[in-house]
């Protein structure tokens, strides 16, 4: 006697699904579309950085303080902009060109507003005097280049008084000479300040004898 067989489907209460492993294939397939915008998005913004130059105007020539800024000592840069820098742009350069340097101008370097003035320095019937000033003989702050400022004259500081009339000096108020500061960098001695002053012709003489006798305070000028 023979036995018929028939083969089923086995079932049973566990089924497998097929939609998890699909969820997870959307999601992955989802995470890498996001993740190529963003690669493209931060590649432009990078491109786009670095192709954002700009001309502006270099020094090619040395320019000495007071020296004029002619054509032939500036030359055209291209450099991508940079946050502080304010380079003078090269469509400006006939603002520039026969006007004078505020202070000694170098090659290779961009050239600044601040180191252009129309006035020539020194300026007509005026010197240029050079003060090494200590931290005690000049304000802690906003002396700045162009600043008006007073020269206060004080007695030298081993001076004696023979007289023994101590009220006289006090009640005489200092000699004060106008003068403009020009430029100021810090001095090779700790503390002190190099400020170049533009003084008249006729006071140049005294100011200079008087700072070799360090015996000039300086002090900014009200408006």
């Amino acid at each position: 006697m023979s036995i018929a067989t028939t083969s089923r489907p086995a079932t049973g209460g566990m089924g497998v699904s097929r939609s998890a492993p699909r969820r997870r294939s959307l999601m992955q397939g989802a995470l890498a579309v996001l993740l190529i915008v963003a690669g493209a998005l931060t590649a432009g913004y990078v491109a786009q950085r670095m192709g954002s130059t700009h001309d502006f105007l270099g020094v090619a020539k040395p320019i000495g303080q007071g020296g004029e800024i002619t054509a032939d000592a500036l030359i055209i840069v291209r450099v991508n902009e940079a946050v502080g820098l304010k380079p003078v742009p090269a469509s400006r350069a006939p603002e520039v060109i026969g006007k004078h340097a505020v202070m000694a101008l170098v090659p290779g370097t961009l050239l600044t507003m601040e180191q252009v003035t129309e006035i020539p320095i020194p300026a007509p019937g005026h010197q240029l005097i050079g003060l090494a000033l200590d931290e005690d003989q000049m304000p802690a702050s906003r002396v700045g280049v162009g600043a008006p400022v007073l020269l206060v004259v004080v007695p030298p500081k081993n001076q004696v008084d023979v007289s023994g009339d101590k009220t006289t000096p006090d009640l005489v108020p200092p000699r004060t000479i106008a003068g403009t500061v020009i430029d100021l960098k810090p001095g090779s001695k700790q503390g002190t300040t190099l400020v170049n002053i533009e003084v008249t012709t006729a006071d140049a003489p005294t100011v200079a004898a008087l700072a070799a006798d360090d015996r000039i305070v300086l002090a900014l000028a009200g408006n």
